[in-house]
């Protein structure tokens, strides 16, 4: 059994012991400035209206973020790590040269060799919640959804142009529905600001494939730690996403923990998990690494050759976007939009040159 108790979770994210955080949002009705508290309206924003003309202050459940731009939440070290990676030398050439000779024909032939893909006639149930996390964060494309069979907690998203999400069984059987809303939010919080070529990249190099595409070897290891360190910084975009697409951050730090620990039957058996101390967990542990440069050092040098950054740093850097960052800016309507002119297509590179600028 898992035990949610939003006191709780307020407790352990904003300690009484502390000053409560503030922040002041924009009315969209009316433009008019609130000044709210910052648990009670991450926890409660449907008990938030506008002191001056009475309409919701935050958007509804279901409500679209309406021309939603993925700049909006993206993560500083996102942007700054893929800045770093485009000043390699050579890593234009090896993004033209994936993009013309490699596409995603392998990701898709895997996919349709060894996964079944979603539909209307094909477990549409899954594919409505993948809809829903569409809808919320108005994804302007539809990626093919395919299911595949594996215990471990795992999605991914794929295809430049021909988009592609795929959800391991194992997340069916350990996450809720809103929970599984999150987790395709995250995967399209990948592909709307086109990830996955850099993804693509990244999974060459680990595979040695750089040499096989006639690289030099010695511009491959490089290359390969930037995209490394660009992978794990855009988790961290990803995760913001998801809690836009589920629309509720106990939900997304929840999703986090079962990926920390696991939700298997013999857990559910055992005993009630909870947030509350999961977050004081991740807390102790980022004060930690901040008071002790060894622990720094050490928490660095083990994450190297990782894809995804540690699931504490995951969750205090939620906490740290709902309490410092535009996260209720963005759930009050206040957010970058696209353009009228923008490209709202699949996202793709017909043009090589579009994913280096």
């Amino acid at each position: 059994m898992f035990a949610d108790d939003p006191e709780g979770f307020c407790e352990a994210v904003w300690p009484s012991s502390s000053s409560t955080p503030t922040r002041m949002l924009t009315c969209r009705h009316c433009g008019k400035k609130n000044r709210v508290k910052v648990p009670e309206a991450v926890v409660y924003p449907q008990r938030h209206h506008c002191g001056a003309c009475s309409c919701a202050l935050f958007i509804g459940r279901d409500e679209p973020l309406t021309a939603l731009s993925s700049t909006a939440y993206e993560h500083s070290l996102d942007r700054k790590s893929l800045a770093a990676l485009k000043a390699i030398p050579g890593f234009k050439e090896l993004v033209r040269l994936v993009l013309t000779r490699v596409g995603n024909r392998a990701a898709r032939i895997m996919l349709m060799a060894n996964a079944v893909r979603c539909g209307d006639d094909q477990f549409p149930e899954l594919l409505a919640l993948m809809d829903k996390a569409r809808h919320r964060l108005d994804i302007p494309f539809r990626p093919t959804l395919f299911l595949g069979e594996s215990p471990h907690m795992n999605a991914m998203a794929t295809g430049f142009g021909d988009p592609m999400i795929s959800v391991n069984s194992g997340l069916l059987d350990q996450l809720g529905d809103e929970e599984l809303v999150a987790v395709l939010g995250h995967e399209l919080g990948h592909l709307h600001p086109s990830h996955q070529l850099f993804h693509e990249l990244a999974q060459i190099l680990l595979m040695g494939g750089a040499t096989a595409l006639g690289f030099v070897a010695t511009v491959g290891w490089p290359l390969r730690a930037a995209l490394l360190k660009w992978q794990r910084c855009s988790e961290l975009t990803a995760d913001r996403a998801g809690a836009l697409a589920c629309r509720d951050l106990p939900t997304s730090i929840r999703l986090l923990l079962k990926f920390a620990g696991g939700y298997r039957p013999g857990t559910k058996a055992r005993t009630r998990m909870r947030l509350a101390p999961f977050i004081r967990q991740a807390r102790e542990l980022s004060q930690q690494q901040s008071s002790n440069a060894l622990d720094g050092v050490i928490a660095a040098w083990i994450s190297m050759d990782r894809r995804h950054p540690f699931v504490t740093w995951r969750v205090m850097h939620l906490i740290q976007w709902a309490e410092h960052g535009r996260y209720l800016d963005i759930m009050a309507g206040d957010y970058p939009r696209r353009r009228a002119d923008d490209d709202v297509r699949a996202p793709g590179f017909n043009d090589p040159a579009h994913a280096t600028r």
